[in-house]
Formats: structure tokens, sequence, C-alpha cells
């Protein structure tokens, strides 16, 4: 009886095995290129040494771990003398800051638009108008709000060091006839636009800040020429160590405090 010839089968998948194979390590190869990418000294150093046991390489491991720290060192101390001048940079105080606005004011030449004044208590910054306005308008043009974020930032840091910052409205008296604006409403409207911002934005008790529109009743030059009127039309911001007529105020609303407490005590 003749012996039956079995069948050999041919696995036609098998090629899966080896494609599989391939994009695991594929996979592998790019984990190892991702995490020697991020530099991280000590992960190159562990995986080196899974990999070998050369002791040479081993020992050159060992050596450039020891300079590492030794730079590690020196590093530390740049990182410590860089810190220590941030903090001596920090805006605590009046000096700092007028320092901080007068260098902001001759790096971008705005020396024939921007003022900055300092007195015992209290720094005085006087800006054009034209600088953060339109003719007329209370509308706070883009170029303005480049600066007041300037000074903003630097406002905010000295914030806890003073009791107010005060920003001033001041118009031009136009030619007789020539203008129907409300000087005293377009001065405060405008104060309190450059309060808002520096309010919403940057200060972060703004019991502290004020806003007062003068309107052209305190002039800076005579109004007999446009140049002039140019000079009046202006916003001032007044930062301030002390606030004597606050303080007096404070005590006065403390012996109402008191008065009302004897008063609800009878």
């Amino acid at each position: 009886m003749a012996r039956k010839r079995g069948s050999n089968k041919v696995n036609k998948d098998a090629w899966l095995n080896t494609y599989a194979d391939m994009i695991t390590l594929i996979l592998v190869f790019f984990i190892l290129l991702y995490s020697m990418s991020t530099i991280d000294q000590e992960k190159y150093r562990m995986l080196v040494e899974a990999f070998t046991t050369d002791p040479a390489t081993l020992e050159q491991l060992k050596q450039m771990d020891q300079d590492n720290m030794g730079q590690g060192g020196a590093s530390g101390e740049i990182e410590g003398q860089n810190g220590d001048q941030e903090e001596s940079g920090k805006i605590d105080n009046l000096d700092k800051l007028y320092n901080y606005l007068k260098d902001y004011v001759n790096e971008n030449n705005l020396q024939n638009s921007v003022q900055i004044e300092k007195g015992e208590n209290l720094v005085y910054v006087r800006f054009m108008s034209s600088l953060f306005f339109e003719a007329d308008r209370a509308v706070l043009r883009t170029g303005g709000t480049e600066i007041l974020d300037y000074v903003g930032k630097a406002l905010g840091e000295v914030e806890p060091y003073i009791k107010f910052i005060r920003i001033d409205g001041h118009t031009a008296e136009a030619a007789p006839g020539t203008s129907t604006v409300d000087n005293r409403g377009l001065s405060t409207d405008r104060a309190n636009e450059v309060l808002r911002y520096l309010e919403n934005r940057y200060i972060h008790e703004p019991s502290k800040l004020m806003a007062v529109g003068y309107g052209y009743y305190r002039p800076v030059a005579p109004n007999d020429s446009e140049e002039n009127r140019a000079k009046n039309r202006r916003v001032e911001i007044l930062i301030a160590q002390q606030d004597a007529l606050q303080d007096e105020l404070d005590r006065i609303y403390s012996l109402d405090s008191g008065t009302s407490s004897g008063q609800d005590n009878e």
C-alpha cells in the first residue's frame, strides 16, 4: 500500500514576524535618539554603560563625570551672581524707577515727548498727549499702549513701596470760537483711560491709583502758539512714597470710627 505523502504547508505570514521585529528596532532606535537629544548627561552615561563592558570606556565616563562636577561648581557660582544681579535690578525704590524710565526714554529717543523728574519722595513723568491720544479723543492709541506697558511693568514692581500713583490729564485752551470740546471732561476721560489701562494689567491695589482732569487750567506754557499748546496737552504720572493728605484722611476716618463705636455703645 502506497504511503500518503504529507503536504508541506507554507506559512505565508512568516514575513510579518521579521517586519514586526524591524519596526520594534526602529522604534527603540528613535527612542534612543530622543533620549540623547534631551542632552541629559546622566541618561547618556546610563545608556553607554548598558551597552558596553569595556573598562577603558567606563573609565572615560568616570573622568567625564568628575570634570562635569568641577564645571558645575563654577556654573553654580555664575548662576548665583546672575541671581544677585537680577535681585539688585529689582525696582523697589524711586531711584531705581527713575533710572529705569530715564534709560528707556534715552534709548528710544523720546526726550522731546517724555520728561522725567525726581524729587525727594516723588517721581514725575510727563507725556505729550499725542503719544497716547488723537486730537479731541480719549481712546488710547496703539503706540501709547506700548509705552504704557513698559511704564506699567515698572510701576507694578515698585507698587509695594509707594503710597499712590496719580494720573493727571491736561488740555490746551484753543483759540476763541475754534473748539466746542469740553476740556475738563476730555482731560478727565484721558486720565481715567490711562488709569484703567494700568489697573487692569499691572496694579494690584487700585486704591493707590487716582485720576485728575485739570482741563486747560494748569498750563506749562502760554497758549500763544501751536507749539506751546502742544506742550500743554499732556498726561502726567506722579509716583510718591508719601501721601500726607491720605494720612490725614485715615486719621479722620479712625476718629469717625471711634465716635460711631462710642455712640453704638451708649
